[in-house]
């Protein structure tokens, strides 16, 4: 709590606000973060296979799905890109009349519902993914062992950080709803290095970590006159590192057609912390209050614990592969670091085949069913998640490039957003907006006084809210991924 001399302390605890934001947003912009082959695949081939990978014979994209695949792989070295484009959308249902935070004046217990910035609206679109992709396969000359590197780079944008809230809190920055696992989460740097070894002559292990930013930044600020906002003294210190996760596999030929494997991934995410020191002209006599000092966790674009576990069965010139992936969504934190109450792990089911139509060409498919983690948001929170159903199609072909053989890989993917309808619990009374509500909560209180008559103010009966999720929502729509990457084998 910040204890401030009475006669200015609106004005304080406005200035106060202000410099945390911007220190904020600077501490933000250079960093880049998450991964989008959480959601597409990380190649071509991995796409079409709708994700089938950890019992397949490997590539470079083996780093991200089961490190002990690399065995399976020639030498080789991959360019590509992989691109995703949004038509999904979340609808607002109407408000009804009275549920507004009213205007009374210097004495409005909460800022009135008139004063945001933004108006309550849908919520049409969302940040489209563009990555350049790039991955190696090496030998070492030791025939039994692989050594991999890969990395995907926005091609738009160093990278998207968006952080907001999913309760009431939001109205007072963009006044809508946001999809809390797509859009902004996709965009980052991926970066990954592993290591396989065929420790017997049909099993592999293999290892690899995969690299998330950190970033620290702490600012220093001086305001000479609290009523000249504007004329602030700010000196920062960004600090970037790196956040490390750990990537496991093991490969079991059991048969000579019959391939396990499974793959574990820890969870990672790119964590943000902000430390503002703020010195204000007046109150240095205030020992409690100079400097205010105000400390911020954002935690970005979380990648959570799997584990999968996948067979592959080969057919002559045929092979289908089916696997069940564990993703440990109890333990997410959002966005603004915190944690949500009653996520669900889930369990994912995906089935991919290939053929081998002709020499040199491939043609693949892929299905997958990937459930929410997200329960009914019936109380405070707007977590906005759908299952999702996966139809992938996709093909490698043997092409000359400058008189050298490569492969050339594609596959296109689509997305369903099953729909979702949300409405609020509608109850009797709502507790206050306190960090414990879960439900949907009042942001004016019904004890609320009027201070000129000292009674409770009819203007809180019933419940004040400016929630944007409040009646209701409807979220859905698809998703359409396409990848392309060459392969050069040596």
């Amino acid at each position: 709590m910040l204890h401030l001399p009475r006669a200015s302390s609106a004005a304080r605890s406005t200035c106060t606000s202000l410099l945390i934001a911007s220190c904020t947003a600077f501490a933000a912009a250079p960093a880049a973060h998450a991964n989008p082959w959480e959601l597409f695949g990380s190649s071509a081939r991995a796409q079409a296979s709708g994700q089938t990978m950890a019992a397949r014979d490997g590539d470079w994209s083996a780093l991200w799905h089961n490190p002990a695949a690399l065995t399976g792989s020639k030498p080789h070295m991959v360019v590509g890109s992989l691109f995703a484009f949004d038509d999904v959308n979340i609808r607002l249902k109407a408000r009804p009349a009275g549920y507004d935070i009213a205007d009374t004046g210097a004495s409005s217990p909460q800022i009135p519902s008139a004063y945001r910035q933004q108006p309550r609206a849908d919520t049409a679109d969302i940040a489209n993914t563009t990555d350049f992709v790039v991955g190696a396969v090496g030998s070492l000359g030791i025939e039994d062992l692989r050594i991999g590197v890969a990395a995907a780079l926005p091609m738009t944008r160093l990278g998207l950080q968006q952080s907001h809230y999913a309760d009431e809190r939001e109205q007072y920055a963009s006044n809508r709803l946001h999809f809390e696992l797509l859009g902004a989460r996709a965009q980052h740097q991926v970066i990954l290095v592993g290591v396989a070894y065929r420790v017997l002559q049909r099993l592999s292990l293999g290892a690899a970590i995969s690299v998330m930013p950190k970033g620290r930044a702490v600012s220093d600020v001086y305001l000479d006159d609290p009523t000249r906002q504007q004329a602030v003294r700010v000196v920062a210190d960004n600090e970037q590192t790196g956040r490390v996760a750990p990537i496991f596999g093991i490969q079991l030929q059991a048969t000579d057609g019959l391939r396990l494997g499974a793959g574990w991934r820890a969870a990672n995410y790119f964590q943000l912390d902000v430390i503002n020191r703020i010195q204000i002209k007046g109150f240095q006599g205030d020992a409690r209050s100079f400097p205010i000092k105000q400390n911020v966790q954002f935690a970005l674009n979380y990648t959570p614990e799997t584990l999968a576990i996948g067979a592959q069965q080969r057919l002559g010139p045929a092979s289908l592969a089916v696997e069940a992936v564990w993703s440990r969504w109890s333990a997410y934190i959002d966005t603004q670091g915190e944690k949500p109450r009653d996520w669900l792990d889930t369990i994912s089911v995906r089935v991919g085949g290939d053929y081998a139509a002709a020499e040199g060409r491939t043609l693949r498919a892929g299905l997958q069913w990937e459930p929410s983690p997200v329960p009914p948001q019936t109380g405070r929170s707007n977590y906005v998640d759908n299952d999702r159903a996966v139809l992938a199609l996709g093909g490698s072909h043997r092409i000359s490039l400058l008189n050298q053989p490569v492969e050339l890989g594609w596959a296109l993917g689509v997305h369903h957003l099953l729909a979702r309808d949300t409405n609020k619990a509608a109850s009797a009374s709502h507790p206050p907006c306190t960090a414990a509500a879960n439900t949907l909560c009042d942001e004016v209180p019904d004890t609320t006084k009027n201070p000129a008559t000292g009674q409770p103010a009819a203007t809180a009966q019933g419940l004040q809210t400016g929630n944007p999720g409040f009646p209701g929502y409807a979220s859905g729509g698809n998703l359409l991924s396409l990848a392309v990457d060459l392969k050069w084998e040596f």
